[in-house]
């Protein structure tokens, strides 16, 4: 098969494909043994009917339309491949003349692809950079976090209950009338007070009891409680505290840190916690970083975002969030029947962080072949060799699959923007972070910036999509499907 391209205007290419004869013929012959097990002709067998009786039988137009309308997308797939193209909408297929199995077959495809973008300043990019330092507070809290996993609970009989206490209690709720509520009352049911377990009204009114208490008050529950028989109801709840019990916590000290760690020394402990923090700060201020410095040479890049690649991306984050909703046994209907919202009105809330996705990818792909930039073939066969773990097929025929219907040339364009990525990073002059912005990430945690963009979604729950989860999973789970694998190899 040859294919040649033309630029066209709007960002648009042509196609201009040349079917061999001989590819016309495997079409063809695939559609009349598919034909043979469907079409029953006297006097022979299912599917032992030759080719001449069964184009007498369906007749020549028939056959060849149908053999075209199989075989046509993929000779198209095909020369996209081969032409690493790189197609974000649907093309416009034209043809003048019908199949020959001796002469071949033309055609021709008008489709829009991936714009290119123009790199301005992007070596050597002033960036603002957060200093490494973790306070003393810091490793007193991390210390902290340990001796809570060491506590033990001991019994509290000379004052009332306090937030951060536990509690055994009995408690029964009942509707303003009298009636028994079902599924709201337990016996000898523990719980931290302010640890969320119950609602927050219930625990609260458990502060300030006594061991041996009793106590009845009303809670109304949330409108978009879990069950919904419950939402907005005012319940009564009978509360019997029986016990009160509050951490005793080991003294900080040589035999805790042995206790609680591989060391023979408190300051051992101390020295190798700060050393944890002071990795995971560092990773985290190198992420915001990179993210830092693909936002700037983003703003100084010229590219205009199509529509469509926004509307594609913004469907890719939302079905990756629906697998997660999927995995954590909930069904993405279930979620937005309780989140009051539905999957458009999740697209929407992602669609600012796709444009801004899709534009940092188009950046990433620029200084890919500005730098000429290549994903290395034996990272790229090291993350199918992952796939292949859940997968009765070879790392080798995944990547077959894959390089036939493009999807390993997706995996490698992901794993090349990683690396133009890193070019940047590396490239990138870091500069002090002015205080008052240096002030605001520490107040933040550091949750600004991602590698690529990826900021949680306005308006939603953690658990909602973010920009860049979904690309490297939607670029390899097409060449991990076993059925698409199957329907493959058939051909050949």
């Amino acid at each position: 098969m040859t294919a040649n391209v033309t630029k066209l205007e709007d960002n648009k290419v042509r196609l201009d494909v040349e079917v061999p004869a001989e590819e016309v013929r495997k079409g063809v012959e695939a559609k009349v043994r598919e034909l043979r097990k469907q079409v029953r002709v006297p006097g022979f067998r299912p599917g032992k009917a030759p080719r001449r009786v069964i184009e007498n039988r369906v007749g020549r137009d028939y056959l060849y339309m149908e053999a075209l309308q199989d075989s046509l997308p993929n000779w198209y797939s095909s020369a996209v491949v081969e032409s690493n193209l790189r197609p974000i909408d649907r093309p416009e297929i034209h043809f003048d003349d019908p199949l020959d199995e001796q002469e071949g077959f033309k055609f021709s495809a008008t489709v829009e692809v991936r714009p290119e973008a123009t790199l301005g300043e992007y070596r050597g990019v002033e960036v603002p950079k957060r200093e490494v330092e973790v306070a003393e507070e810091q490793v007193d809290e991390r210390l902290e976090e340990f001796r809570g996993q060491f506590a033990t609970l001991a019994a509290v009989e000379d004052r009332p209950v306090q937030e951060g206490d536990f509690v055994i209690i009995d408690f029964k709720g009942e509707g303003m009338t009298g009636t028994p509520v079902e599924g709201a009352e337990a016996e000898d049911y523990m719980m931290e007070v302010g640890g969320g377990e119950l609602l927050p009204d219930f625990e609260q009114n458990v502060v300030g009891m006594s061991a041996g208490e009793r106590k009845r008050f009303a809670v109304t529950f949330p409108a978009d409680y879990q069950e919904e028989s419950l939402r907005g109801q005012a319940v009564l709840f009978n509360v019997h505290l029986k016990e009160v019990k509050a951490r005793d916590l080991p003294p900080l000290d040589d035999e805790f840190a042995k206790e609680a760690s591989e060391f023979e020394t408190l300051d051992e402990f101390r020295g190798a916690v700060r050393e944890e923090l002071e990795e995971s700060l560092e990773q985290q201020v190198e992420a915001e970083f990179r993210g830092r410095v693909l936002d700037l040479v983003t703003e100084g890049t010229e590219v205009k975002v199509p529509e469509v690649m926004v509307d594609e991306k913004a469907d890719e984050m939302v079905d990756s969030f629906e697998r997660t909703i999927r995995a954590q046994g909930l069904e993405p209907e279930q979620y937005y029947q309780l989140a009051g919202s539905g999957r458009e009105d999740v697209k929407g809330r992602v669609r600012d962080d796709a444009a801004d996705t899709v534009k940092k990818e188009l950046v990433l792909d620029a200084v890919v072949s500005a730098e000429d930039i290549t994903a290395d073939e034996h990272d790229v066969m090291h993350q199918i060799e992952h796939l292949a773990e859940d997968s009765d097929r070879s790392p080798q025929q995944i990547a077959d699959v894959m390089r036939r219907n493009g999807t390993y040339q997706l995996l490698e364009e992901e794993m090349a923007r990683a690396k133009a990525l890193d070019f940047l990073a590396e490239n990138a002059v870091p500069v002090p972070m002015p205080e008052e912005e240096e002030e605001t990430e520490e107040t933040d945690g550091g949750a600004g910036d991602t590698d690529e963009g990826g900021e949680d979604v306005p308006g939603t729950e953690e658990t909602e999509p973010v920009a860049g989860e979904a690309r490297i999973e939607a670029s390899v789970q097409a060449g991990e499907s076993s059925a698409e694998i199957e329907k493959d190899e058939g051909k050949e």
